[in-house]
């Protein structure tokens, strides 16, 4: 995708976040893109329907997470977004998504980087992402370009909660 293209992308699922989320979002892009890096937001919000889907697929484990957030009256408002490395959107590398760990916790975020695995490794990448060290051979989760809110469980957010800053 181009430069441009990548960046349209961006911004049009800015608009599906949440006001809050989407200023984090908005950060740890820009974070990125000061590596040299290229970040793209693949999907934000989603619709249920392609939840189910997904979920069916076996491309997600929950018939209902962040990227279903909606207001009340239905517009997307997205806690969750699918950020990959468009330079290698099918195989991002361990220092992207260190890279996009790092940033995601610096702004009150999470990623999929440690979902799943056994403790020892979830030490493994918090002592990486700790120290820095984004060259760092790690075992990666099951969804590690996955980023979303901080603070707010799926059952609150299901539930009408949002961050407040």
């Amino acid at each position: 995708m181009t430069e441009e293209q990548r960046k349209e992308r961006n911004a049009q699922r800015l608009t599906e976040c949440n006001p809050i989320f989407r200023k984090k979002v908005a950060a740890i892009l820009a974070d990125l893109e000061g590596h040299g890096l290229r970040p793209r937001i693949q999907e934000a919000w989603r619709s249920p329907a392609r939840q189910r889907q997904l979920l069916a697929d076996g491309f997600t484990k929950v018939g209902w997470g962040m990227h279903n957030a909606a207001t009340e009256d239905g517009n997307p408002d997205s806690l969750a977004a699918d950020i990959l490395d468009d330079d290698q959107p099918n195989h991002e590398s361990t220092r992207f998504l260190l890279m996009l760990a790092a940033s995601a916790r610096v702004h009150g975020c999470a990623t999929g980087i440690d979902w799943g695995l056994p403790q020892e490794d979830r030490d493994t990448i918090r002592s990486a992402i700790a120290s820095r060290d984004f060259d760092a051979k790690i075992e990666v989760g099951w969804n590690p370009c996955h980023v979303q809110i901080g603070g707010i469980s799926v059952q609150e957010a299901r539930t009408g909660e949002r961050p407040d800053g």
